[in-house]
């Protein structure tokens, strides 16, 4: 998945002057806070599925607003729909150098470098989690019995073809959070082209892959025998990636031609705002819909993207002052290290789970609050500094083998 924007040198687009309210659009920096807030809260439903830890937070300051205490259990329970954000931002940044071109004229990525670059970014890390996962489930019996379903299992994943199975999709020995990077590696198959005809007819090949993602989820999907094996398929993703190719060229197309930036820039302030207001009703409503979650999720899984979409523009035109919430250094560090924290941090819970002697979230819950919070915090330092550990020691090395770059003379992770 990508984290980080390309930053060419190119003589031909002319910045904004430097302001509160200038923009850049080489390097959206919110988007690191954005994607980093993302992950984290996956990571908070991962763990909150391993711990049943459910605090509330006593808000005193707000009880001139009737709020005594604040109780996050739409993003607690339903933590997995910033999955879609993760995508929508994939494709911002994917499309962020042909919007570009688009509007400067500026060149991109040969079809070639683009899918060296894309196996430079996420085949590394994914291909050692894949194997690690795989090994540990054999050697611990999880394929008692089953060779052909093992052989299945690891072939499906190593080729990213795991999703077009249900029983590789949902039995897979292998860590579960790695279906996001087959999605991805669906849309980086077609995306040049894609990418190419949405330069050339915005708004045709925007509403063609809204109503084919559309189409198929409310023709297809939620009619079969069993919708809910339906929720993470490609088709129903498009959506998605189409409101984030859209953000990207309105975003460039706003830097280049809308001249008072200053109003504007305020008002995306308060649709940022607004948008986070809208998205924690929305992760709420998805919490109390219990065992429909995932249809619900499908039925609103274009609203939600329309709701990131407004947090993504809010954001990136907003003042600089309210843009370094999430524009900051401490939000460029973690998302420097998010795939990986991503890939690693659902297993790593889980196997420290069964450390602490307990078979379910249940379990944890029954120990207690200090077994909880322990379990938690362990689980988190221990994501972490795997992430960090991979990411410099291994991902990115390798990805610098891959593109046949030095360090210091380019870095693979930049798109």
């Amino acid at each position: 998945m990508e984290t980080k924007q390309a930053l060419p040198q190119n003589t031909a687009e002319k910045p904004d002057k430097e302001s509160i309210f200038s923009v850049d659009t080489q390097h959206v920096g919110v988007l690191d806070g954005i994607r980093s807030l993302g992950v984290l809260i996956v990571l908070w439903f991962h763990f909150w599925q391993q711990t049943w830890l459910m605090p509330a937070y006593r808000t005193p300051f707000l009880k001139w607003l009737g709020v005594s205490q604040i109780y996050p259990n739409g993003f607690r329970r339903c933590g997995y729909l910033c999955v879609d954000l993760m995508l929508l931002l994939s494709a911002f940044v994917l499309y962020l150098p042909y919007a570009r071109q688009h509007v400067y004229g500026t060149p991109v990525d040969s079809i070639g470098r683009f899918f060296r670059k894309r196996v430079a970014r996420i085949v590394p890390s994914y291909l050692l989690v894949v194997l690690v996962t795989f090994f540990v489930a054999l050697a611990q019996g999880f394929y008692a019995g089953k060779p052909v379903f093992a052989w299945k299992d690891l072939l499906t994943h190593l080729t990213f073809t795991e999703m077009l199975f249900n029983d590789t999709y949902l039995f897979a020995g292998i860590t579960a959070v790695v279906w996001t990077v087959c999605i991805e590696v669906m849309f980086y198959l077609i995306f040049p082209w894609l990418a190419r005809a949405f330069q050339k007819m915005p708004l045709l090949v925007y509403a063609a892959m809204m109503l084919a993602g559309l189409a198929f989820t409310f023709g297809v999907a939620l009619h079969i025998s069993e919708p809910r094996i339906m929720v993470n398929r490609f088709l129903t993703f498009l959506p998605v990636f189409a409101n984030g190719m859209m953000a990207a060229h309105l975003y460039v197309l706003y830097a280049s031609r809308v001249k008072k930036k200053a109003i504007v820039s305020v008002i995306g302030m308060l649709a940022a705002i607004g948008a986070c207001i809208v998205i924690c009703r929305l992760f709420d409503l998805c919490a109390v819909a219990g065992k429909d979650q995932q249809i619900w999720q499908m039925k609103y899984r274009a609203v939600l993207s329309f709701a990131f979409t407004a947090l993504v523009l809010g954001f990136a035109v907003a003042p600089k002052p309210f843009r370094r919430i999430l524009d900051n250094r401490v939000a460029a560090s973690v998302a420097a290290v998010t795939y990986n924290l991503y890939l690693w941090h659902q297993w790593l819970m889980v196997r420290l789970r069964i450390a602490f002697g307990a078979k379910s979230g249940a379990d944890i819950a029954e120990s207690g609050a200090n077994t909880q919070w322990t379990l938690t915090l362990i689980a988190l330092t221990v994501a972490f500094l795997t992430a960090i550990v991979i990411t410099y020691g291994f991902e990115q090395p390798v990805s610098r083998l891959i593109m046949k770059e030095r360090k210091g003379k380019g870095n693979a992770r930049n798109k």
